[in-house]
This record gives C-alpha cells, structure tokens and sequence, in this order.
C-alpha cells in the first residue's frame, strides 16, 4: 500500500467527523465506505444515509453495536435496523461474542435497549449487564467492577466512563444520582471526553446545567493543550454531530454565561450561536 493511498485514507477517514456528504464524496476511494463505523461515532443521519445508499454491509462492518456504544440516537439505530442490522448478531471485536441488546444493557444505553427489544433482541444478560440496567432505570447507583466494553473508552474496572454516557445521552437524573453517589464530576469516559464535553456535544442543556452547578471544569481540553473546551464541543456539535432532541444555542449560551472559555470565533456557521451575545 503505497504512501499516498494511506494519505487519501487518512483523509477519508477525517472526512467521516464532518456532518454532510461533501467531504465523504471529495475523498472517497472504492473500499472506504468500510469505514461507516468512524462515521457512527458522531450523529449524523444524512452522512450514515450517505454509506447505506453506497451499500455498506451493515452486519459485516457490525454497525449495530458500533451505534450502541457510542450512543447513538434512535434515528440512526432505526436506519441500521431498516438497513437490514440483524439484532441478535454477535459481535467479532472488543466484546467479543455479545449480542446487540446485551451491549445495549451494558452501557447503560435504555432507549437503544427497549427498540432493540422491540424488534425481537433477545440476550442473556449476566451480572454486570443486569447492574448497568438498574442504574440506567433509576433502580440503582451502584456501578459494577468490569472493564469498558469497547476501545476508546478509559481502561480500568471501575466503570466511571459510563457518567459521560449518560451524559450524552442527555439523561440527567441518572447523571444527578451517580454524582450524588459520589462519581467524580470530571470522571473522563470516551475518547478522553469529560461528561460536560459529551453533554455538551450532544446539546443536553439540563445535563450541562447540572454538571456546571457542580463544578464541572469549563477549560478541561480533552485530548492535550489544543483540544476543545467544553464550549468547543457544543460548538462543534451543533455542526457535526446535532442529536434530534438537543439544544444547542441555549447549550451555548448557558457555557457563556459560566465563563467558559472557547478557541471559535464568529462566525462558527450556524446562525442561532453566532446571533448570541459575547460574553463580557
């Protein structure tokens, strides 16, 4: 494999965190649509519905199970399943050998849990995945020793990665619970994001008000001194990675308002936040 076609799928590759088709089409090369699962890392129906129309095998990347451990909504989990994603699949990487609704339980993810269920899932849960589940139904803050069931999530067995789910998820009761529990308000989850990083990307604006008003650091940067802030990260996700049901100017304007510290300038390109006023 020569150098530049490992330069071209670098730049596909980048070209999968970026919302719409523009990119994907300016980078694409034959094979680099089996790259659908870095693409399922963001929410963005529009470019998964890019790779389905391309004809992406969805059970043979194992798309399914990429979805529900990252989070992702019930819009793209739907497309999988309409895609034909066969929900009692095992997985091949990472947790090898688990089916879909089992993944599901295991990172606290219930409204993945309940569709898949729907759709005629079935598993059997073992200990950890019936702890997780309690926690995610309110029954429970108790968090169970086992180690992350994917890559990109922070080694160890303690299980905090799992707040920065919640968070993203935009489930704020449990996130309040885990924390009054006594889970550290920074406990760092997946790709070294904080909870109000992944709160905030995803445009939960109760889950970031909550994790502000107890202390959440607002000039955390996530990968090293150039990564994004938390206000970075509801930025730039109101562009690449705009979950339905997310609010990202109040999002925005509730970061500003704390004092949190941005590297963007206007104009960022989506009108609502560069109408709100700068903070003093």
């Amino acid at each position: 494999m020569g150098t530049s076609h490992l330069s071209d799928e670098d730049a596909f590759y980048h070209a999968c965190e970026s919302a719409g088709t523009a990119l994907l089409e300016e980078h694409h090369r034959p094979g680099f649509e089996r790259m659908v699962n870095h693409k399922l890392d963001f929410e963005d129906a529009v470019g998964l519905r890019w790779f389905l129309d391309r004809g992406v095998d969805v059970d043979e990347c194992r798309c399914l199970h990429h979805a529900v451990v990252r989070g992702r909504g019930t819009r793209i989990l739907t497309m999988l399943l309409d895609a034909g994603a066969d929900v009692n699949l095992p997985w091949d990487r990472w947790d090898v050998g688990r089916r879909p609704l089992a993944l599901a339980a295991r990172c606290g993810h219930l409204e993945a849990y309940e569709l898949l269920r729907s759709h005629g899932a079935t598993a059997d849960l073992d200990d950890v995945d019936r702890a997780v589940l309690a926690v995610a139904r309110g029954e429970s803050t108790t968090l169970p020793r086992a180690r992350p069931p994917a890559l990109g999530l922070p080694e160890g067995d303690d299980y905090g990665w799992i707040l920065g789910q919640f968070a993203g998820l935009g489930r704020v009761s449990v996130v309040e619970a885990l924390l009054d529990a006594g889970l550290p308000v920074d406990t760092r989850g997946w790709s070294n994001f904080t909870p109000l990083d992944q709160a905030a990307m995803n445009g939960r604006v109760d889950t970031v008000r909550l994790l502000v008003a107890r202390g959440a650091d607002l000039a955390d940067k996530a990968f090293d001194e150039d990564g994004p802030t938390p206000l970075d990260c509801a930025i730039w996700g109101s562009l690449n990675n705009r979950t339905d049901d997310g609010d990202y100017p109040a999002t925005v304007a509730l970061l500003l308002e704390a004092g949190a510290p941005t590297q963007h300038t206007a104009p960022t390109g989506d009108p609502e936040i560069d109408t709100l006023p700068a903070r003093q």
